[in-house]
């Protein structure tokens, strides 16, 4: 079978009109020309040049194959063109992998200024909290919270998630403050259900609760928001509860206890050439999550109600 190679080699030549002269263009000695010509004609079974120390004809069929080699060789520089021209500006559809709650707080906000910065870039942004294959699903990045890098992935570590266990002010009121994590047993402890183990709380220095409470649902909004209104504690990352924090709706309880090893990733998959897309995305968000993430912050934007209520 003839490759692309050989036929713009071929066509290379005869439009330089000598070995020498194609040699000098492919960046190649005239003897490594001369040979994947004679190997070509092998190949083909017919002979495509006559030449003498001083001249080089096409025959008849070296005349039509040519022909068609042209056609090749203009549409491989085409392609070349087109894949240039994509690495030297961000273009294209951007897909992206987000966990639910980090994605409509903290994503969705920045596809409008980022499309502004990028408008040859369109978004295919999809939020959900089970596990996403990158590669087999066809994602161009995926934004993780996890307490390491995926070593399969390229991963650009965007911010520190913190947790705490927190309450409202008044629920502190009613039912005190615990000061040691077996404290919890007698308190009304929500938890976020879809964690392997959503009822065994785990502290520093091997320590381990088991809780219970009046409330298990699947969505962070949800959880935050049944803790604003008092119902209970939780155990939680501040990227949802850092402005309650800071605005005194929810305040921290046994922060010498917790453990905070998590981190909020950009992954993408190992690629030489990253695409211009991902890689300005990344730094997108480099840009907005560092150096203290929004969460962290009294003066970052308050997320929009409607986001807050969903």
């Amino acid at each position: 079978m003839l490759h692309a190679g050989q036929m713009v080699l071929f066509a290379r030549v005869v439009e330089a009109g000598s070995f020498a002269a194609a040699a000098k263009t492919l960046g190649q000695t005239r003897a490594a020309v001369s040979k994947q010509i004679g190997s070509l004609e092998e190949r083909i079974g017919a002979q495509l040049l006559n030449r003498t120390t001083r001249t080089m004809h096409l025959t008849e069929i070296g005349a039509e194959f040519y022909a068609r080699c042209a056609r090749v060789a203009e549409e491989t520089e085409e392609a070349e063109r087109a894949v240039a021209s994509l690495q030297g500006a961000p273009r294209g559809a951007l897909r992206i992998a987000a966990p639910v709650t980090f994605g409509r707080r903290y994503l969705a906000p920045l596809v409008a200024p980022f499309v502004a910065r990028h408008p040859d870039v369109t978004i295919d942004l999809c939020l959900r909290d089970a596990p996403t294959d990158i590669v087999e699903e066809g994602f161009d990045l995926a934004v993780r919270i996890a307490p390491r890098a995926d070593a399969a992935l390229v991963s650009r570590c965007l911010a520190e998630s913190r947790h705490v266990v927190c309450g409202a002010p008044d629920y502190f009121a009613r039912r005190g403050i615990p000061s040691a994590p077996e404290d919890l047993r007698s308190h009304n402890c929500l938890v976020y259900s879809s964690l392997p183990m959503p009822r065994l709380w785990r502290f520093q220095r091997g320590k381990s609760v088991r809780v219970k409470g009046s409330l298990a649902v699947n969505h962070g909004e949800s959880l935050r928001q049944a803790v604003v209104d008092g119902l209970g504690l939780a155990y939680m990352p501040t990227f949802i509860v850092g402005r309650d924090l800071l605005e005194g709706r929810l305040v921290t309880a046994l922060d010498a206890w917790v453990q905070s090893n998590q981190k909020v990733f950009a992954m993408y998959p190992h690629n030489r050439n990253l695409a211009p897309k991902v890689r300005v995305f990344v730094e997108f968000l480099t840009e907005r999550f560092q150096p203290s993430p929004p969460w962290e912050c009294a003066s970052a934007p308050v997320e929009p109600a409607s986001l807050v209520r969903a």
